[in-house]
């Protein structure tokens, strides 16, 4: 809050006015140098402090990658201008505010979209804002909305997944999160839909790169997930690094102004990606130089221009922009009145953190019991059960001690007995793999330990439960003994003591191996050629399942990993597989909950695995014009597919019936699935709704997911649930770039998963 100005010299400031009022007021006083300024963002972590505050007093309209006090600094200077606009200070919140160390690490969004749980998104994202705005930031640079098609991609992990649908509706989870009720209080941050559009389907999978898409393309997979962050009221995106059709995002008018602004009605600013406007000139080279390039940015729709300072001389030198600046201003300043920094003060703290009387109570905010009550719900709805099989009489999962085995286990909110669900007791454990100790790999990218500048060996400031950590806690609940060996290193093959891990297997009753890479495989300019599990984990997990062979005990395989790997040769090997991804700070509490049964597992995968490498694409949502359909050295079919996953309870599907069987545009039907848990466990299932268009004028995929709906059901029990269909949403765009419904045969399918052998169907007409 500017406290020392009047509402006579300073009109805007009247919060009673409207926000467009407001806007204009500040406008008409504004010369063309401080509007130019506001459309710059600087990085913190590029320039000096004193370059930092030479910018502030200039007027820059924002900071990124600034925490703590030097917010504050850097504010107090901003606010001290000739008209007192606040900067808008941005940070890489992408899965908790994990840049700062101390802050909440949840699960990666890819994890997160493994809860298939758009609510539970809604709850970090109101964490992550609580965390956020307890710095003196405003601002989140996320959610991702780029879709996880091609796997050697580095930035697999910060994405909701492969569907436009689940993309979609858990990134709307997240921006209401974010933004809260009321975007204006204290504790809500303005969320950034990015990065806009089709970034992900680089070529060969290499970030950055062009993108083999097309304007059908765009619309019929690509759009949808950020048309829902528009309705959500996202209030700002970020345009991509990519090139589409050889025009640069940051260069694209159509897509930037027509589609995005025009058309889908968004009103809020768009900011670049690092460095767009110079890489224009320096990278893709569409430009003569600064002032062309800033011209091309203008023109195309960008308003906020990160990390390229030269666009404020640039643009002062191009007097024909002036209409082009003001519609940009016109939205950064909406943006800044609509979340509440000309109004609420603790938006614009200037006060030092030593200086400042509740800064003690906003320190507290960070990684409190009741936000890491959240991270944990998180972690165990995000963790999937990919494999279970029975070794003996029992399956590899859940455990218990030996003392408890046939009692029910006393720590856990749901109860687990013989009676309701087999358990497999043991005495002693043997947990072993590159990943199971290992934090760097559990967090995965964008934390402290990887920016904004790189500090592999930095430390955590708070608790964190490792694979190990976990197991050993429960395990000692359960007077089971734990041994442990790395077995060897992720990276390095020279570093491996296979040896002494087989010998500690040897003394187990069960063994858990924690598998898959490190942050160094992941990441923005991390792509991978090939995604075989690197090191000697395939080494070890073979010689694993010699030694659990010999003794008839199970081999369970814990996945710790920022993507979906080549897993294959240890899917084999492997009795019971668990799917962590990048779990956060407490992701071995949350895996070792699952393993000791204290919780059901309920995860479901947002992204299919690959069988090799040379399989990709192995999205599920492929249209059927394959020739023969297969590789003739390899299954066609994904190793994991799309929305698979297990639980303690056991699941089958009756019936799928429809409440219309005939329905044109603008109506909603429902689809109502029967669903019976034949186990002795009550447990959550995903019921996951599909259709399929029989004859279309244009090749469509062969089938998309359109709805789903988890179901609390009780061991024994049938129900029938009712997952809402809009018909509309069966539209397709047509060879002419045009969004229609078309007459015709639907199928309507329904079930556990996106394998067609897992789905029942009904038939439904449009007319």
């Amino acid at each position: 809050m500017i406290e020392h100005n009047t509402y006579q010299s300073r009109p805007w400031l009247d919060s009673a006015k409207p926000v467009k009022e407001r806007v204009q007021l500040l406008m008409n006083a504004m010369k063309i140098e401080e509007k130019v300024a506001q459309m710059i963002q600087i990085s913190y972590s590029l320039v000096s402090p004193a370059k930092a505050d030479e910018w502030a007093k200039k007027g820059a309209g924002s900071f990124l990658h600034i925490l703590g006090d030097d917010s504050r600094r850097v504010q107090k200077l901003a606010t001290e201008t000739r008209l007192g606009i606040p900067a808008i200070f941005g940070i890489d919140a992408i899965h908790g505010h994990a840049i700062h160390n101390g802050a909440t690490v949840f699960p990666t969004q890819l994890a997160l979209a493994s809860s298939w749980n758009p609510s539970l998104a809604e709850k970090v994202g109101r964490v992550t804002a609580r965390e956020v705005s307890a710095e003196g930031l405003h601002w989140t640079f996320s959610p991702v909305l780029c879709l996880g098609r091609d796997l050697r991609w580095g930035r697999i992990n910060e994405t909701f997944g492969e569907d436009p649908y689940l993309a979609g509706i858990m990134g709307a989870g997240i921006i209401k999160g974010y933004q809260g009720t009321d975007v204006r209080q204290a504790d809500s941050i303005a969320a950034c839909a990015k990065h806009f559009i089709a970034y992900g389907e680089s070529r060969g999978g290499r970030d950055s790169c062009e993108a083999s898409v097309t304007m059908r393309g765009i619309r019929s997979t690509f759009l949808p997930p950020f048309a829902d962050a528009v309705k959500a009221g996202c209030l700002t995106f970020m345009a991509g690094y990519q090139s589409i059709d050889g025009v640069p995002m940051s260069a694209n008018k159509k897509l930037l102004r027509d589609v995005l602004k025009d058309e889908l009605g968004f009103d809020g600013f768009v900011v670049t990606d690092w460095s767009n406007v110079g890489n224009l000139l320096n990278r893709q080279f569409v430009a003569s130089d600064i002032s062309d390039a800033s011209r091309i940015a203008l023109e195309a729709g960008n308003d906020m221009i990160m990390t390229t300072p030269e666009f404020f001389d640039a643009t002062l030198s191009l007097p024909e922009a002036q209409a082009l600046v003001d519609d940009a201003v016109r939205r950064i300043l909406s943006v800044k009145f609509r979340i509440g920094l000309f109004d609420v003060a603790e938006k614009v703290k200037t006060i030092s953190l030593s200086e400042d009387p509740s800064a003690k109570e906003a320190n507290a905010v960070y990684n409190c019991d009741a936000h890491q009550k959240i991270n944990l719900e998180a972690a165990q709805k995000s963790i999937v059960l990919l494999k279970n099989d029975p070794v003996g009489a029992l399956p590899a999962l859940p455990i218990c001690g030996a003392r408890d085995a046939g009692d029910s286990f006393r720590e856990s909110a749901h109860t687990l007995s013989r009676d309701a669900c087999p358990v497999r007791a043991v005495r002693t454990i043997a947990v072993i793999g590159p990943n199971a100790d290992s934090v760097r790999a559990q967090f995965g990218d964008w934390t402290f330990f990887t920016h904004p500048v790189p500090k592999l060996d930095s430390v955590p400031a708070f608790r964190v439960a490792t694979m190990l950590d976990g197991i050993r806690a429960f395990s000692k609940k359960e007077g089971i003994g734990v041994l442990y060996d790395k077995g060897c290193d992720i990276m390095d093959r020279t570093k491996d003591t296979i040896m002494a891990a087989c010998e500690i297997a040897a003394r187990a009753d069960i063994v858990f191996v924690a598998v898959g890479d490190t942050i160094v495989q992941n990441g923005e300019a991390h792509d991978r050629a090939d995604l075989s599990l690197t090191g000697k984990q395939n080494e070890l997990v073979h010689a694993l399942r010699l030694i659990c062979d010999k003794k008839n005990i199970p081999l369970v395989s814990i996945l710790v990993n920022g993507k979906p790997l080549d897993f294959s040769a240890v899917a084999n090997a492997s009795d019971a597989i668990l799917e962590t991804f990048n779990s956060g700070t407490l992701g071995g509490e949350a895996a070792a909950g699952i393993i000791f049964g204290a919780v059901n597992p309920q995860g479901r995968l947002p992204i299919s695995f690959p069988r090799t490498t040379g399989q990709l694409p192995v999205y599920y949502n492929q249209t059927p014009d394959w020739h023969d359909g297969k590789y003739f050295d390899c299954d066609a079919s994904p190793l994991f597919a799309f929305g698979e996953g297990l639980s303690y309870s056991a699941f089958r599907y009756n019936s799928v019936t429809l409440s219309k069987n005939t329905a044109s545009s603008g109506e909603t039907i429902e689809v109502m699935v029967s669903v019976t848990n034949t186990s002795g466990r009550d447990g959550v299932e995903t019921v996951q709704v599909y259709a399929s268009d029989l004859v279309a004028s244009v090749t469509r995929p062969m089938r998309e997911l359109k709805g789903f709906i988890q179901a609390e059901i009780a061991a024994g029990a049938t129900v029938t649930v009712s997952v809402p269909l809009a018909v509309d949403s069966l539209s397709l765009v047509n060879a002419d770039g045009k969004t229609v419904l078309e007459a015709g045969v639907f199928e309507i399918q329904a079930g556990h998963d996106s394998r067609k052998k897992s789905l029942i169907s009904a038939v439904l007409t449009v007319a």
